[in-house]
């Protein structure tokens, strides 16, 4: 007993011996704490000391995560003005619609001691919105959730001291890992935010997409390209013939600022390089823009910069190895109109409209050209819809011709159903546009003001 007595008084003096601090954790005579409060001072100091303000550039990964589950889908670029007002007021403007970028809002934001210095903004503002779980807010493709894979909570990520960081401040995202990139404003783009010059430029974008052919072909420097603007995932896709006659195409990420449209990566086409598109005018059917200090103009066109004589046959093929159709959300556009004919409002006592169908070899040397519905959790076929023989592919075309009604009961005359067929049957055909790895347009081939997107549900 006596010895273990001593054992245990020996080991409270070891403990107590190793509490003693032996050591000066101060550098230049401050701790660790008092180092922090310097630096966070010091980024403060940093944000609230750009006189014109800060544009804010963010890209995602194209992933999105939600409570440590993860998707996978388009990735996004969005810009931002910021005027850090005080220590805890922020004022922004943003490029994600038209009304953030006209109305300036103030919201709340802290810099704040985590792993390392962060920025946090902590009430809801700009920022939040494609962050937002709901789709019908974040407008994301992501579904329920998930929002764009944006943050609104983000690490200083420049390995140097705020000093020294210069006129840009790097920036990561606590929970998406979105990178941020906090540009210092000139007094110009500050001038130009505050005028109302950022919802000038997006109008301007919507401009290109006012041409209601299909085909927006830019002509700049010797060289044309037919462009197609996505508004809704911010991209935009450049097509054109090389040297040797074939077919390139870049899509890429955009951003506006209240100078221009700026691509996230440059769109490159041998010795010509594309990073923006600036002083984009409407002057009736035709834009005048200004691209590498060069003015050029985009038109309406009725084919293709160059036809992918290949892709209405691949389009069709896919769908008749795959054993599964082509849908489209709302049938076809027509001189700038979605869903032209209604599709989305048929009906019937069993169900709703889901998507049009259109399935290739549904039959043997017959295909299937139909609404699909839904009820429940249930989907199955309208009951009017038409089946096309086989099409033929000629010049870059696919030329459809009825065979039969698709149901024992004949498709009621002028109605979204009809409508849509008699487009379809069209005798001038259809050049197919392969917009991603499971996706076309198809575009009637009379003035390329009527087309119809195919995506694949599966």
């Amino acid at each position: 007993m006596k010895r273990a007595i001593i054992y245990m008084a020996a080991a409270a003096m070891i403990v107590n011996a190793g509490c003693k601090k032996t050591y000066d954790d101060t550098v230049g005579g401050k701790t660790a704490d008092q180092r922090v409060s310097e630096v966070m001072a010091a980024y403060q100091k940093k944000l609230m000391g750009a006189t014109y303000g800060w544009i804010f550039v963010e890209s995602t990964t194209g992933i999105a995560y939600n409570q440590g589950v993860s998707q996978t889908g388009p990735s996004i670029v969005l810009a931002y003005y910021m005027q850090f007002v005080d220590s805890t007021k922020v004022l922004m403007l943003s490029d994600f619609d038209t009304s953030m970028a006209a109305t300036p809002k103030t919201s709340g934001y802290r810099v704040k001691a985590l792993t390392r210095p962060a920025l946090i903004f902590d009430t809801y503002n700009y920022l939040h919105v494609p962050c937002d779980p709901d789709p019908r807010i974040s407008k994301s493709p992501f579904g329920t959730g998930y929002g764009w894979g944006t943050d609104f909570e983000y690490t200083f990520a420049d390995s140097t001291v705020p000093t020294d960081a210069g006129d840009t401040l790097r920036l990561v995202g606590n929970l998406n890992g979105a990178q941020g990139l906090l540009i210092k404003a000139t007094q110009a783009q500050h001038d130009a935010y505050l005028q109302g010059k950022l919802k000038d430029e997006m109008a301007g974008l919507e401009n290109i997409n006012s041409i209601l052919n299909y085909f927006k072909r830019l002509s700049i420097g010797g060289v044309n390209y037919d462009i197609r603007v996505d508004v809704a995932n911010k991209t935009i896709t450049f097509t054109w013939a090389d040297g040797s006659g074939n077919i390139q195409s870049q899509t890429v990420n955009y951003y506006v600022t209240a100078t221009g449209l700026f691509f996230f990566t440059p769109v490159v086409n041998g010795s010509q390089t594309i990073t923006s598109i600036e002083n984009i005018t409407l002057n009736g059917s035709t834009v005048t823009v200004t691209i590498n200090g060069q003015q050029g103009q985009i038109v309406g066109a009725t084919t293709p910069v160059k036809v992918d004589v290949g892709a209405p046959q691949r389009w069709w093929t896919y769908s008749r190895d795959n054993g599964y159709f082509w849908g489209s959300w709302q049938g076809f556009h027509i001189n700038g109109v979605d869903d032209a004919f209604g599709v989305e409002g048929v009906s019937s006592a069993a169900g709703d409209f889901y998507v049009y169908s259109y399935w290739a070899n549904y039959f043997t040397n017959i295909d299937l050209f139909i609404p699909i519905m839904f009820s429940g959790n249930s989907l199955f076929f309208n009951n009017y819809g038409s089946e096309p023989r086989t099409p033929q592919f000629a010049g870059g075309k696919a030329f459809f011709t009825k065979l039969q009604d698709a149901t024992a009961t004949p498709t009621p005359p002028g109605g979204p159903i009809d409508q849509s067929e008699q487009m379809l049957y069209n005798p001038a055909g259809y050049y197919l546009i392969q917009t991603g790895d499971k996706s076309y347009d198809m575009v009637l081939a009379t003035d390329a003001k009527t087309w119809i997107s195919w995506f694949w549900p599966r």
